[in-house]
């Protein structure tokens, strides 16, 4: 991380000195460390962790995928890995931080990849009309702290069982307030995590949707129509969307010049770069950056 460039922390926000292992679970209180930086949290993002809010009290603003969101306790808030997010808390705002590695997840859901593609969205879920309530969350929450505090037999297996349960409570509130995705075998869901997962660690590259086939050890015309049949998109429309998503965050984010923003999209021409931003946002990089508020 440098001055210039997006603030990515391999640990919590303001600590990048101890990567977190893979099967880890972290929890502190919202306070511990929003109250360091006086209720204001400066966008950044974490590449391989999930953070989970559990918020009880207050008000505030979630910046997030260039949407400002407001909080509305009592609610949970669940970031996926990579997305880029700041917030401004109400001062004194009560509530709870969870952050796990990308790899435990993986494997607590590794043979139900339906539950594992709703819950890496990012979402604010509430309660109002929900059939699971909040209270079940705080309890499980609260099982979940006691169990990481405390030092007992079979420590790693409970907080498994409860990490699972909190999240499958997440996945049936979750899927009350959206719209699903068409039904899938867990072999299907499987290829298209691992698609998305080849993107976000190659972005920086440039691969041929034929390269991200051979990667999956699955033909091009097959991982196409998983995409299709899971998100109605193309597997290179997919790659777009989030070479996208990554330009803007640079653009926004940074003081990197154009040129600068397409090399570490590994975009070895910026003009190439530029008509594949326009093509997906109707404007041009520079013009977007400009529109936004931000100078080149």
């Amino acid at each position: 991380m440098n001055g210039k460039g997006l603030k990515n922390y391999e640990g919590l926000y303001g600590d990048n000195q101890l990567p977190f292992p893979k099967n880890f679970i972290h929890h502190e209180l919202l306070a511990v460390r929003s109250e360091l930086y006086d209720w204001e949290i400066d966008q950044h993002l974490h590449t391989d962790l999930y953070q989970l809010f559990i918020f009880t009290k207050g008000s505030g603003t979630v910046l997030a995928e260039q949407r400002r969101i407001p909080l509305r306790p009592p609610c949970v808030l669940m970031i996926p890995t990579n997305t880029l997010h700041g917030f401004a808390f109400q001062a004194g705002m009560e509530g709870d931080v969870f952050t796990f590695s990308e790899s435990s997840l993986e494997h607590l859901f590794s043979d139900a990849k339906h539950v594992l593609l709703e819950i890496n969205q990012l979402r604010q879920l509430t309660f109002e009309d929900s059939k699971v309530s909040f209270g079940e969350v705080l309890w499980l929450k609260e099982k979940t702290i006691r169990e990481l505090d405390e030092v007992q037999p079979e420590k790693q297996r409970i907080l498994q069982h409860l990490t699972q349960l909190l999240f499958l409570s997440l996945y049936r509130i979750s899927l009350e307030s959206v719209m699903t995705v068409p039904k899938s075998d867990n072999r299907t869901l499987a290829y298209f995590l691992s698609f998305q997962k080849l993107i976000r660690h190659s972005v920086h590259e440039s691969k041929t949707i034929q390269q991200y086939a051979r990667e999956l050890n699955i033909t091009s015309v097959h991982l196409n129509r998983i995409c299709q049949a899971l998100v109605k998109k193309s597997a290179l429309q997919l790659v777009h969307d989030f070479l996208t998503a990554e330009a803007k965050k640079y653009l926004l984010n940074t003081t990197f010049s154009l040129s600068e923003v397409s090399y570490r999209l590994g975009f070895k021409d910026p003009a190439y770069f530029s008509r594949l931003f326009k093509k997906q946002t109707e404007l041009s990089p520079r013009a977007f950056r400009q529109q936004n508020g931000r100078s080149l």
